[in-house]
């Protein structure tokens, strides 16, 4: 049987229209697979291992070895138990370095050691007998400490004395750590840390890790513009700083302004501006008056 020519370019065309057709499966289906390897896939294991994510259990924090201890002597100073508490707590702190509960810690130790820095008893008090022209002034000099330390140590309402008045005079070796960075005033007696304050305020750390040594130059108390001493009698209401050598002084922070006037019948009170953070290292009042006395000139300043 012979083939006419119609039925041969039928023939030909379905053997073009299969050629065709599988070329196109060929180049479309690898295009395919290869955007499914590179964008579809990928999108789906991620979204997958999301969902793993948010399905699988927290991680159990590790437990604090140190936090069972913290408690009880947390509970030893709430008791009243102080120098237990303080010895604990000095003893924790250098065994529990990296514990989270470090900061608490060292606030709480703080607080110890300044609740017994005048106890009567101490190692780092001296008793003295008031002679007849004795003046805390010249007591202080005499025992290079300074009048209003002994004042306070000795919780006198003013700086009159009596002859044969029994005195304790503190022996402290008070010097001053300032971390820039860390925003803190570290308070030390003879090297070894007594107290911690937090710093408001601090000029900038430098880019580069740096120390300067320093001191205090002065403490400068001022009322209404003018320089007061102490045992005057404005010296308790006096603004207080501590001037460094070649470095910022050590402040408190200004008291807010008063509230502006308001008439009597507004039911609204205007809420009182805040003062302009002062320059240098910035303190609550109540850390800067408890630092003060502590503090002479030439005291020792490492700032980091």
């Amino acid at each position: 049987m012979e083939t006419s020519g119609a039925d041969l370019t039928i023939t030909m065309k379905t053997l073009q229209f299969l050629f065709l057709f599988i070329l196109a499966l060929l180049i479309f289906g690898s295009a395919g697979y290869f955007g499914y390897e590179l964008f579809i896939k990928p999108a789906q294991t991620e979204k997958m291992e999301r969902a793993a994510q948010i399905a699988a259990p927290a991680p159990t924090a590790t437990p604090d070895p140190g936090a069972p201890e913290f408690q009880r002597l947390k509970t030893l100073q709430t008791a009243g138990k102080i120098e237990e508490s303080r010895d604990g707590l000095n003893a924790w702190v250098n065994n529990n370095p990296k514990s989270p509960l470090l900061d608490e810690a060292r606030h709480l130790l703080g607080a110890d050691n300044m609740s017994l820095l005048f106890q009567p008893g101490g190692t780092n008090l001296v008793t003295y007998t008031v002679v007849k022209g004795d003046s805390l002034a010249r007591i202080a000099a005499r025992h290079q400490s300074n009048a209003e330390l002994i004042q306070r140590a000795n919780q006198l309402p003013n700086i009159n004395l009596q002859i044969g008045q029994q005195l304790v005079i503190p022996s402290l070796k008070i010097s001053l750590l300032i971390d820039r960075s860390a925003k803190t005033l570290t308070l030390l007696d003879h090297d070894t840390f007594l107290t911690e304050y937090k710093l408001l305020s601090a000029p900038p750390a430098p880019s580069q890790e740096e120390t300067k040594n320093s001191k205090v130059l002065d403490k400068v108390c001022i009322v209404k513009n003018k320089r007061v001493a102490f045992g005057e009698k404005a010296y308790p209401l006096s603004e207080r700083s501590i001037m460094l050598v070649q470095s910022p002084p050590i402040v408190a922070l200004p008291p807010a302004s008063s509230p502006s006037a308001t008439p009597a019948n507004s039911s609204t009170m205007s809420a009182p501006p805040q003062a302009p953070m002062p320059g240098g290292y910035v303190l609550s009042s109540g850390d800067l008056l408890e630092i003060f006395p502590l503090v002479s000139r030439n005291t020792p300043v490492i700032i980091h």
